[in-house]
């Protein structure tokens, strides 16, 4: 008897279980998901996110590739609401951005546009949640609860970066970036860049020479004493005589980047990272070389570019201080004419 009245009292609290599961189930079945909820979006002014001609950007072909010419950020204006066909009281919905793929150089001029919203950047397609959450109901245009738009800004940082050596505009005057709506897709607003084709101002240079390419640095004449100085052994030098190298660079190029200078020539066994060059083959001299310095008289490593100026420029004109010595080269140094040929390029990275 006792275990009968056990097992009557064990079903009761298994229906009252069984009942509280049918409850929840039934709550739960009748809210719709906010992701299943479709917006309406639309730019109340707008749809250029930016206007690519208000950059002034100014490029030549020796920009490097991997440059970042320019960032900063594009602020745009939405209006959103829940599309009034699936009004439900309490319905709400989340905004999307939505990054479009943009191929490498769709900007032109060998430019492409990486997109950071979210944290990073990227040319790529993708779908980012907003946190901003649309409450509010769009369609009907007679007024009323059903067009009640919300409004709101995202504001998108970017960079705009050199992937490719062309300089050539592309055809069209505007290129898609991103759309913003919901994660099922309603009606969302597309936001574009424009002014593709006449944005960018093209210069032929970056740096050129001012003035004669070819310098002649006259080192002067010495004694040989091997006692002391040139003649008393390996390394000895002459006096360091100053001489400059100006570039004339174009200040207003857009991006990050260094001058580099390279000297070349003939090498000294032993001595390229000395920037030791060699006699040329009319000289009559032998045992000595001529060292090339940087502006602290530095011994600049032949073969090896070295900066002389860093983009943004301040000025235009680049002035590069260097010096220029014999330098001993064997134990016995054999007087004549010691002459010695380098030559220098300039590069951008």
């Amino acid at each position: 008897m006792t275990f009968f009245k056990l097992l009557k009292r064990a079903v009761k609290i298994f229906a009252l279980v069984m009942l509280a599961i049918n409850v929840v189930v039934m709550m739960t079945s009748g809210a719709r998901a906010a992701a299943d909820t479709k917006l309406t979006c639309k730019a109340p002014m707008t749809t250029a996110a930016i206007d690519l001609k208000t950059l002034g950007l100014t490029l030549s072909a020796a920009v490097p590739v991997g440059t970042t010419v320019y960032e900063g950020s594009m602020t745009v204006d939405v209006q959103c609401g829940i599309n009034y066909l699936q009004y439900a009281e309490g319905l709400t919905a989340e905004v999307y951005f939505k990054r479009l793929a943009n191929a490498e150089g769709s900007l032109g001029y060998g430019l492409t546009m990486y997109l950071g919203y979210g944290g990073e950047y990227s040319n790529e397609a993708g779908s980012i949640a907003t946190g901003e959450i649309i409450k509010t109901f769009a369609g009907i245009p007679t007024g009323g609860i059903l067009n009640d738009w919300t409004n709101f800004q995202l504001t998108v940082p970017f960079r705009i970066v050199k992937t490719s050596s062309s300089l050539t505009p592309v055809a069209r005057s505007n290129l898609n970036l991103f759309r913003v709506g919901s994660l099922e897709e309603g009606s969302d607003e597309n936001y574009v860049a424009t002014n593709l084709r006449t944005y960018v101002t093209v210069k032929d240079e970056t740096c050129a020479v001012a003035g004669n390419a070819n310098q002649d640095v006259p080192l002067g004449s010495y004694s040989v004493n091997r006692s002391n100085g040139l003649g008393s052994g390996i390394g000895q030098t002459s006096s360091a005589i100053p001489f400059t190298i100006q570039l004339n660079c174009e200040a207003l190029l857009a991006g990050t980047f260094d001058v580099m200078m390279q000297f070349d020539g003939d090498t000294v066994n032993g001595l390229s990272d000395s920037g030791v060059v060699a006699l040329n083959s009319t000289s009559t001299a032998s045992g000595v070389g001529v060292q090339i310095l940087n502006g602290e008289q530095q011994p600049i490593a032949l073969a090896t570019p070295f900066a002389v100026a860093s983009y943004p420029l301040s000025n235009a004109l680049v002035t590069v201080p260097l010096y220029a010595r014999y330098y001993q080269t064997a134990s016995t140094i054999n007087p004549g004419t010691a002459n010695a040929v380098a030559t220098y390029t300039i590069s951008y990275q």
